[in-house]
């Protein structure tokens, strides 16, 4: 990997390597259906649909579900089958347009310290980027001569 293949890389539109294959799901969906969803789909996230026009998506992590469920601290009990996603999803999402460069998409998931932004297009949920993609191209890269192979 050279050094301008990294930079050519920083500066790709998001829509370069955002996913395009999601899954929204409802807030009354359990903690537990929305976990097979994550198996099955091989999915860490699931954006949650606003429950009217006047409302905002969502967003269920598998670290929402571990820190908020699973362990969520002492004398907090929440049941996974019995607890729906909108009791501990994040709200609203952060959204970026898909011609954003990805070192700003970077920056922002950085500063507001997530792992992903929904990409939004007139108001509709085109894709996803997650700091896992931005890794995922950055491996792909060629070696460049002595340079170890991440």
């Amino acid at each position: 990997m050279t050094m301008d293949q990294l930079i050519t890389l920083r500066t790709l539109p998001v829509s370069a390597l955002m996913q395009t294959e999601f899954h929204i799901i409802k807030g009354s969906c359990t903690v537990a259906e929305a976990l097979q969803i994550m198996k099955k789909s091989k999915e860490s996230g699931l954006i949650v649909e606003p429950r009217n026009e006047d409302d905002c998506y969502g967003i269920v992590t598998e670290k929402d579900i571990l820190e908020k469920v699973i362990d969520p601290g002492e004398d907090v009990h929440r049941d996974p089958w019995n607890t729906p996603v909108f009791q501990i999803m994040s709200k609203p999402v952060i959204s970026i347009n898909p011609g954003l460069r990805i070192k700003y998409a970077l920056r922002l998931m950085k500063r507001s310290n997530i792992r992903r932004l929904t990409v939004m297009e007139n108001n509709k949920i085109v894709g996803i980027l997650n700091m896992t993609d931005v890794l995922h191209a950055v491996e792909e890269l060629p070696v460049h001569d002595d340079h170890v192979a991440l």
